[in-house]
């Protein structure tokens, strides 16, 4: 039950056919090989093949439902390079079951080639085991070279060098980089300078009058002295004083003691011109006797020296900037200038202006002299203290507490 080599015969080629290009009609489809129940034929595509393709060899047994058809799996079919088996599932037929197993294979080489023969094994319904020995197939492996009697193996590339062998392309590139790289060093140099010079535009900064106007405003309308926090009351009129001297004058007062400022001003007093560097020592010294000498003046003296700071400001605003009347003292210069309206020439409307700086040097003058009788009251006023003091009365002096150790500062 065997097959023979001899079956082999019919599917091999003749020279011509061979030549030709064209496979006879056996070898696309060889004969039937049986062998008891089961019956196996094979067929090979593409045939004939060139170089390098893939093969495919498929084996189709035929054979009963009672009947287990396998293929081995491990086969040579040296010289061809074997790439897969694939065995695929039994199909059912009018009177059994067909399976059809597919082997790819390749060849590298020109000419006629063999499949070596190979082994088909069965199990029959007894549990014996059958083989079927396919016979050795022959095909014909023709070449891609057209035209080429006697064609030749191209040789290999020379290996290509890790340098850069354009040299030209090179210099073009580094040019390039080079020109971008200067360009944009250039454009942080040119808006570096540009930004150095342009301007910076803030807010006009707040006049030192004004800011010392509204901290009084703001203190004076505090309730600090009904309260009977007068030290806390003179500490902020000193800071606000100190603040307007420094903004004004460029001298440094807010961190200094009246003693510092004192010195300052003795090297050069001018510097708080038009203010006497005299009376801003005076006025600051009249301040630490009640932050640090406990003296408690009473309210209207306490008010009047923030009218003797107000003063100051007022004195000392820098001409181009004219200070602003009050609301009431403008209305009332309203009323006239409005009747005079249509007869006032441009002279005639001078003269209100330059009669205002006598009244302005007057009301000095008389601010001058309260100021300098509130100062001899309070030099009476210590002097009583201290012969008060000397004589051990049991009433103390009504302005002049120092350092009374009573929690309530000597109130009677």
């Amino acid at each position: 039950g065997k097959a023979t080599p001899s079956a082999a015969a019919p599917g091999k080629a003749t020279p011509s056919a061979a030549a030709s290009g064209k496979a006879e009609p056996a070898r696309a489809s060889s004969p039937v090989v049986s062998d008891g129940p089961v019956a196996v034929t094979t067929r090979l595509l593409p045939d004939p093949s060139n170089v390098g393709d893939l093969l495919v060899l498929e084996i189709v047994a035929a054979y009963p439902r009672d009947v287990r058809v396998n293929l081995p799996t491990r086969m040579s079919f040296e010289p061809l390079h074997h790439v897969r088996t694939v065995e695929g599932e039994a199909e059912p037929t009018g009177d059994g079951l067909r399976k059809v197993f597919r082997v790819e294979l390749q060849r590298f080489e020109v000419g006629e080639a063999e499949i070596p023969g190979f082994p088909l094994t069965y199990v029959d319904s007894e549990g014996q085991v059958h083989t079927v020995q396919m016979p050795p197939r022959t095909f014909v492996v023709e070449s891609l070279l057209v035209n080429e009697d006697d064609p030749q193996r191209k040789g290999e590339d020379p290996p290509i060098s890790q340098e850069y062998p354009d040299t030209l392309t090179e210099v073009i590139l580094w040019s390039v980089l080079g020109t971008l790289l200067l360009a944009l060093v250039a454009w942080l140099v040119l808006r570096r300078l540009w930004r150095r010079q342009r301007p910076e535009v803030g807010p006009p900064p707040i006049p030192a009058h004004e800011l010392a106007f509204e901290a009084l405003d703001e203190l004076e309308r505090g309730e600090l002295l009904e309260h009977g926090q007068v030290q806390r009351y003179y500490v902020e009129l000193t800071e606000i004083a100190k603040g307007y001297i420094e903004r004004r004058f460029g001298v440094e007062a807010l961190d200094r003691t009246t003693e510092e400022i004192r010195g300052e001003l003795r090297r050069d007093g001018s510097r708080v011109a038009p203010l006497a560097a005299d009376e801003v020592v005076e006025f600051l010294e009249e301040c630490d006797l009640v932050k640090f000498a406990r003296l408690q003046p009473p309210d209207t003296e306490a008010r009047s020296a923030l009218g003797t700071v107000r003063e100051m400001v007022q004195s000392s605003i820098p001409k181009d900037e004219p200070p602003k009347p009050p609301a009431d003292e403008a209305g009332a210069a309203s009323a006239p200038a409005e009747g005079a309206e249509g007869s006032a020439t441009p002279e005639l409307a001078s003269e209100p202006e330059a009669a205002s700086e006598p009244e302005k040097a007057s009301e000095l003058e008389k601010a001058s002299e309260l100021e300098k009788t509130s100062e001899l009251e309070k030099a009476s006023e210590l002097e009583k203290a201290s012969e008060l003091e000397k004589a051990s009365e049991p009433e103390p002096s009504p302005t002049l507490v120092r350092d009374d150790p009573r929690p309530d500062g000597g109130a009677p």
